[in-house]
């Protein structure tokens, strides 16, 4: 059993805290502003790298982390505001006291409105007070809340993956396993969101709760409730505080639309409008890309301006090659699907022998007869490896020499065969315009001086010879 007078003495602490607790949350709102905005390029790359893995849960889970940081940051710059304006009024408050309504030399009627909408000065210090605290609790509730979100949402869909996709069990046991979890997954979360949006309707009746305290238990580690429930009860048994959490999710809707405008210039060309031989867009050029943190989605080149003797060209390597592949060489089908996720540490104890040198050659041919590149005109023949770059991601790569290609405007163009069945067709697959200005670059004489040499070439040729026999 504690000692009361522990217990008092350790209430008076906290009671201490609360007074001063401003300057703490200014102080960890200032840290948290920088980190989170230090963290959202690094976040949205590796959300980025992700998909183009093929890791779509790990992508969808970092996006929910990207979303919380964005939510965080508003409610804390918001926080620092109204902490900063709260200040400034106890500032104000030590030199001039409370508002006297008659010095301000106004009629009657707008002295009664301002007195009711206004009050006393310190009644407006208490909401500023309160508004700020509220706020800066509800910003690491609300975080909480939308990663527990995002999780539940994931494991729904590894469930999904998990019975309809996968080899392991047999369909008698995933049809039983499928009809008795989903229907109680999706029935828990059902009755949990109604218990949040209305607090208590589920627990207020005896026999209704009981039947519903195994369901709570279970939701409650899904949905990370445990770590943030006493700060949710604490603001939902106050009126101020549910007026807030309830206000804070339409702004929040109102923000991330805003997030998701984009200005369009043009009526006639796009922001994201893919490369064509019009169109150069910065995702085909690695120089832009590294500038913003980004991965190669498609098809890369070093940048629009070529100055080396060489074109180093970058396709990703994505799960639907190999799936195109296996439908145009059956014989390459593994016996079982190996990719996915794995262990990163691998421990060997003797050396392997490599018993698939012979199938990735053949495979890696099949890549080069799907592929079909040409600079402007000129055919150049498909020699693409399998090389891993600086992020541990596979890539097709292939260096094209530049060597009696004209200075100026050339036109990448790739192509690559889709294998359906017996029949193939061939599809565009990327159109990069870049620009060659090597040394050793011949120099293309434009049209219009080609004419004028020919027209001054009879004149030329009539010019009398001196007796040396130069004319």
């Amino acid at each position: 059993m504690q000692d009361p007078k522990s217990d008092a003495k350790y209430k008076e602490i906290l009671d201490e805290l609360q007074i001063q607790s401003w300057q703490l949350e200014l102080v960890i709102s200032g840290f948290a502003i920088f980190g989170l905005f230090s963290a959202l390029d690094p976040l949205e790359g590796f959300a980025e790298l992700k998909k183009m893995e093929g890791s779509n849960f790990q992508s969808m889970f970092l996006d929910t982390i990207y979303i919380t940081c964005v939510l965080a940051i508003f409610n804390l710059i918001l926080h620092v505001l109204l902490r900063g304006l709260w200040i400034g009024a106890v500032g104000i408050r030590s030199i001039s006291g409370d508002i006297d309504f008659e010095k301000l030399n106004m009629s009657k009627v707008f002295i009664t409105h301002l007195k009711q909408k206004i009050g006393s000065f310190d009644n407006y210090i208490i909401k500023l007070e309160n508004y700020s605290s509220i706020l800066f609790g509800v910003t690491f509730l609300i975080a909480f809340i939308t990663i527990a979100v995002s999780l539940n949402f994931l494991i729904f869909l590894f469930f999904v993956f998990f019975f309809y996709e996968n080899d392991f069990l047999p369909v008698e046991v995933k049809a039983v396993l499928g009809t008795i979890l989903f229907p109680a997954f999706i029935f828990g979360h059902l009755i949990t969101i109604i218990d949040f949006i209305v607090p208590g309707i589920v627990k207020r009746s005896q026999d209704v709760a009981k039947v519903y305290m195994p369901i709570y238990k279970v939701f409650s580690i899904l949905t990370l409730s445990f770590i943030y429930r006493p700060i949710l009860y604490n603001l939902l048994d106050n009126k101020f505080g549910k007026k807030i959490i309830y206000s804070l999710i339409p702004i929040y809707g109102i923000l991330l639309f805003l997030f998701s405008l984009e200005m369009n210039p043009s009526n006639f060309f796009d922001i994201s409008e893919p490369s064509s031989t019009e169109v150069s867009n910065r995702s085909n050029y690695k120089d832009m890309l590294a500038k913003k943190g980004n991965y190669v989605r498609r098809v890369a080149i070093p940048s629009k301006t070529i100055t080396k003797p060489f074109l180093h060209i970058t396709i990703p390597y994505t799960k639907w090659v190999e799936d195109d592949i296996i439908v145009y060489d059956s014989l390459l089908k593994p016996k079982s699907d190996e990719r996915g996720y794995e262990f990163g540490v691998n421990i060997k104890f003797g050396p392997d022998e490599d018993t698939s040198k012979v199938e990735a050659v053949t495979y890696l041919q099949h890549i080069n007869d799907m592929f079909e590149f040409k600079i402007d005109s000129t055919k150049i023949r498909s020699d693409l490896i399998i090389a891993s770059n600086e992020d541990v991601r596979l890539n097709l790569e292939i260096f094209v020499d530049l060597l009696g290609y004209s200075r100026g405007k050339h036109i990448l163009t790739i192509k690559h065969k889709i294998f359906k069945g017996d029949s193939t067709a061939t599809k565009k697959f990327a159109t990069i315009p870049f620009w060659y200005y090597n040394e050793n670059a011949t120099i293309a004489v434009p049209l219009a001086l080609q004419k004028t040499a020919l027209d001054k070439l009879p004149e030329y040729l009539e010019k009398p010879t001196d007796p040396k026999g130069h004319k």
